[in-house]
């Protein structure tokens, strides 16, 4: 009999290290194909894996064809944003030209390390002008291209705060520009008129008025060249919207509130959208999530906000959204407090949150795939700083994609002794076997009373 217990604790031993093994239920391949030089790739998270996965993503491995893992690292994603500057191009001035009539002709000459020039400003302190500008181009000073036939500066500060000095220019390589203003002479008329009359007693038989005219040059105080600059700056998160599994209202008379029980698919949630066709509203809300007290399932808050909506003749105001800290579960509880007046009908609700990218070195010649969804996979501990430092040097990456979806892999842990003997299911084979030899021992006690 003592052969037989031995017997099955080692039976029992070998299951409890079977049930170390990690599983993973999915598998997908990356879809990538070697370009021939060193990358970086972007493999973005779709709703599949984040339904698959467990929150923190520990179950997460990235392997080649051979099985062996890859380092990775996860972020959030990003959204990027363009920012234009301007920025000086050096010059000096060649000649000066007074043409025919009032029209002025000046060169200009970029410096020999400016870059190439997208615009000119034209600097002056008078107000209350209006002047046509020519531009031309040139590489040699001698033949020269046009490049603005017909601009315009002007200030109409007597009227509106409008004005322009600005002048934009085509994609050029020029280095000398030939800027042609005509109209240099602005005319204005004097603030004081001079009132003549006749009269014959009291009688005015002739009246005259002059009106004096003053020309005043355009004051020129420099004209700077300049280019534009535009930089893609990483913003600090990318919202999605996630479609919804399902929702259910119900009325809570009892306490004047509308519950919405929604449903996910653990999507990275930060809020949801509620739509109604009500208009004029004001109403307090509250997101909760299901937690596990012991036995007992509590609802627990997590984010609150006032759905409101103001439409009166022009004025046209909603908030609508309620948000939360990122959470990723399959269920949530939306509450709003009616009070005595009548419930909201809502008639469709989104849910918005980020979305998480995984970024790594690929090797040519290899293929790689991501397995994913496993209740007992600990989070990986890669190194990751070539990652970063490419990142932070602004190395843009490829963005792949994830192939066909495959099920249940099934990877062998390293075995670990110390780690079996403490684990649930060690613990539990070692009270059944106890339980058996109590048993045992226990019927041949009896057996021997007996006797």
């Amino acid at each position: 009999m003592s052969k037989k217990i031995l017997l099955c604790a080692c039976l029992l031993l070998a299951q409890t290290v079977a049930l170390g093994s990690e599983t993973y239920r999915f598998s997908r391949p990356i879809e990538w194909q070697g370009s021939g030089q060193q990358e970086l790739l972007t493999v973005p998270l779709d709703n599949r894996v984040y339904a698959a996965t467990r929150d923190g993503f520990p179950d997460l491995r990235l392997v080649d064809q051979d099985g062996i893992e890859t380092p990775y690292l996860l972020e959030r994603a990003a959204g990027t944003r363009s920012v234009t500057s301007r920025l000086g191009c050096k010059s000096k001035l060649l000649s000066l030209k007074k043409k025919t009539g009032k029209t002025i002709e000046i060169v200009l000459g970029l410096d020999q390390a400016a870059e190439s020039a997208g615009g000119l400003t034209v600097f002056t302190p008078l107000t209350n002008f209006e002047h046509r500008v020519q531009i031309l181009g040139s590489d040699n000073g001698r033949n020269w291209f046009p490049l603005v036939k017909d601009a315009q500066i002007f200030d109409y500060s007597s009227y509106l705060p409008v004005s322009n000095r600005d002048i934009n220019l085509p994609a050029n390589r020029y280095r000398q520009f030939k800027v042609v203003i005509e109209e240099a002479l602005q005319t204005r008329e004097a603030e004081l008129l001079e009132l003549t009359r006749t009269l014959q007693g009291k009688k005015v038989v002739e009246r005259s008025e002059r009106v004096d005219l003053h020309r005043i040059p355009l004051q020129i105080e420099r004209i700077e060249f300049w280019r534009n600059q535009t930089d893609v700056l990483a913003e600090t998160a990318k919202t999605f919207n996630y479609p919804l599994a399902g929702f259910k209202v119900t009325q809570d008379s009892d306490n004047q509130t509308t519950i919405i029980d929604v449903n996910s698919s653990q999507e990275p949630l930060t809020g949801f959208t509620l739509q109604t066709l009500a208009e004029n509203y004001n109403r307090p809300a509250i997101v909760q999530i299901p937690v596990m007290y012991g036995m007992e399932t509590r609802m627990q808050d997590i984010g609150s906000a006032t759905l409101e909506s103001l439409h009166f003749r022009d004025i046209k105001r909603e908030q609508t959204a309620i948000t939360f800290p990122e959470q990723r579960h399959d269920a949530y509880r939306i509450v709003i407090s009616n009070h005595d007046n009548p419930p909201l009908e809502i008639s469709a609700l989104t849910g918005f949150g980020n979305g998480y990218n995984l970024l790594f070195l690929p090797l040519e010649g290899k293929t790689y795939s991501l397995r994913y969804g496993s209740d007992k996979a600990r989070p990986p501990s890669y190194e990751t700083g070539s990652i970063r430092e490419l990142l932070r040097r602004g190395y843009q990456s490829t963005r792949v994609g994830l192939g066909a979806e495959s099920g249940f892999i099934s990877v062998p842990e390293t075995f670990d002794l110390a780690k079996v003997l403490n684990s649930k299911y060690f613990l539990g084979a070692a009270a059944v076997l106890m339980v058996a030899v109590l048993a045992w021992s226990l019927i041949r006690a009896g057996k021997r009373i007996e006797l």
